[in-house]
């Protein structure tokens, strides 16, 4: 099983393809969640914070949760609209709300129009959202694929965010913090703990979050669930197993909470999982 660790990942809330939109309905809006412009064709120039300029074809603008975002319509642009979150980042009690809000707000900083460098690959993928927004599947499905497909963009957007006048890099080269996700990888199934995790490593849980944050992208709750549900994956298509048996091969208490935790950040139940994938 390869284990990726290359950003926090959003979660998809909605997404809505407007063509040729003659003019925005309000020239500064606020969201309480994050946005993502993707242009296709014609352009509107944008202010968020200190950041303006002109979007146009092949451009992607992003804008944090309660930032005014202001636009006005240049050549009546066509461009995807998507919102999305990144909630529950971790279920790990050492660390606040406090915390996680400033996981965000490091990558929200300027993060305002991140330079795209493999822009056939994110046409494949905004081509991706128009097909299956009409395509005659079940929902959760969808949902299922469209995330994907944002994932996919947010990693590029991730490669080359600005923050001031240099540009940020996930550096996952922390020697510490490779031990800590081998040790995750190792025992991540069984009875996980981070509080042993960071006494093993001599270090304080506050500082293994912000740590492993700094280099890897998230936290250590969300890497650890994200390869029991990798793991899980894997058993729902391969196996006959039910999803008690799966859950427990996972780490994971029971059936009911590896459904609520695997419906939560991947948007499709198990059992919808395993239907769309085969077994």
């Amino acid at each position: 099983m390869t284990i990726q660790s290359s950003g926090l990942f959003p979660n998809l809330l909605h997404h809505f393809f407007w063509n040729h939109k003659e003019k925005f309905l309000y020239g500064v809006d606020t969201y309480e969640h994050w946005v993502l412009f993707a242009v296709e064709g014609g352009s509107f120039r944008y202010r968020i914070g200190d950041s303006e300029g002109i979007a146009q074809m092949g451009d992607v603008i992003v804008c944090p949760p309660s930032t005014p975002f202001h636009r006005d319509v240049v050549n009546p642009p066509s461009f995807h609209f998507i919102g999305f979150s990144f909630d529950a980042l971790s279920e790990d009690p050492a660390v606040s709300e406090e915390e996680e809000l400033a996981v965000n707000h490091r990558l929200a900083t300027s993060a305002y129009k991140p330079a795209i460098g493999h822009r056939e690959r994110l046409a494949d993928n905004l081509r991706f959202f128009k097909q299956q927004a009409h395509a005659p599947a079940e929902m959760d499905r969808k949902f299922y694929w469209h995330n994907h497909a944002l994932n996919d963009i947010w990693l590029f957007c991730l490669q080359t965010i600005a923050t001031g006048d240099h540009q940020v890099e996930l550096q996952p080269s922390d020697p510490l913090i490779e031990q800590a996700k081998l040790y995750i990888q190792r025992n991540g199934f069984g009875d996980m703990s981070m509080l042993r995790l960071a006494d093993e490593l001599g270090i304080s849980p506050v500082q293994l979050t912000r740590r492993f944050t700094r280099s890897a992208g998230m936290t250590p709750s969300r890497y650890l669930n994200h390869i029991r549900l990798e793991h899980a994956k894997s058993l729902l298509v391969d196996t006959q197993l039910n999803l008690e048996q799966i859950a427990l091969a996972c780490g994971f208490n029971n059936g009911f909470y590896l459904s609520r935790v695997f419906t939560k950040l991947l948007k499709i139940s198990p059992s919808a999982y395993r239907k769309a994938n085969g077994v």
